[in-house]
């Protein structure tokens, strides 16, 4: 498996308006939500915001473009290697790892978060569900919860570690009703990222759910999840949060409409609508920038 394409991103001489248009059509490709994120925030922070969302899109993507685990597992430690490359002020051909370690000198961004995101992607070459709900938010935590304190380093220098607590509650938030909206999905490849306790409990079949023939118990293992993504939601909400912060809380204000969505459709991700996202989402993190909303 040969890592990732080191000329890919921006070609030499592009202007920086080129080489973001170039970013956010990608992202758009690989993760709307995000796209949005990065294209509600303000000029000075939109490259930064989707070049961190980009990373994320690239190694999010690696388990299911890889035909065995190895390789995954391969792809991955290039981009510790590259992480490495970029703390030790090395040079890189590799278009995104420069953005990103432009991004590393001037917003002082901590790539242990981006390490941490990379160990925890190991499990997702692994078709097998988390043990428990427990298990679950680590994992979201790991991933979309590093990531969204990623975003606060970039968004406001030195932040407050109560304030980091509550970007990571948002993001591990976003993470649980990301897996939750991804079941369909995941299903159809044979891989589940329901909690196994809770759908034991549940006596939810683990084989009907691969089937994409969902049994009349699952949604009470959805809304489990759910619950627990919203009681993370409500504690982040009660952080306050600066003005020049609130981009970096934007997947939790999108969590949100997810969760009320959800509801609607009796936790049944597999209810026409229950996952789909909305027109209005963009509108929604722009009135989250002016207010501060949550």
């Amino acid at each position: 498996m040969a890592p990732p394409n080191p000329d890919a991103g921006s070609a030499p001489g592009q202007s920086e308006e080129t080489a973001l248009a170039a970013t956010l059509q990608e992202l758009r490709a690989s993760d709307r939500d995000r796209f949005l994120c990065a294209l509600a925030a303000s000029a000075d922070l939109r490259a930064d915001l989707a070049t961190l969302y980009a990373f994320n899109a690239e190694i999010a993507g690696i388990a299911e473009k890889v035909s065995e685990p190895m390789l995954g597992l391969i792809r991955l430690q290039w981009w510790r290697d590259a992480l490495g490359d970029i703390a030790a002020g090395r040079s890189h051909r590799h278009q995104l790892v420069q953005a990103l370690g432009d991004i590393s000198r001037r917003r002082r961004l901590d790539l242990a978060l981006l390490n941490a995101m990379l160990d925890a992607r190991e499990g997702d070459v692994d078709p097998a569900p988390p043990p428990d709900l427990a298990a679950l938010e680590t994992y979201a935590a790991a991933t979309a919860g590093n990531l969204s304190v990623a975003a606060l380093e970039i968004c406001r220098r030195d932040p407050s570690s109560a304030l980091r607590q509550a970007a990571r509650q948002a993001g591990t938030a976003y993470g649980l009703v990301g897996l939750m909206r991804a079941t369909p999905y995941l299903a159809r490849r044979r891989i589940i990222r329901l909690p196994l306790a809770e759908m034991q409990a549940a006596q939810s079949s683990l084989d009907r759910l691969c089937d994409s023939k969902p049994d009349a118990q699952l949604p009470g293992v959805v809304a489990k999840v759910a619950d627990r993504a919203a009681v993370l939601l409500d504690s982040a909400r009660r952080e306050k949060r600066p003005a020049d912060a609130a981009a970096a809380f934007f997947p939790g204000r999108l969590a949100r409409a997810q969760l009320e969505r959800l509801r609607r459709h009796g936790y049944d991700p597999f209810r026409p609508g229950a996952i789909a996202g909305s027109g209005l989402d963009i509108w929604r993190l722009l009135l989250a920038r002016w207010t501060g909303r949550l």
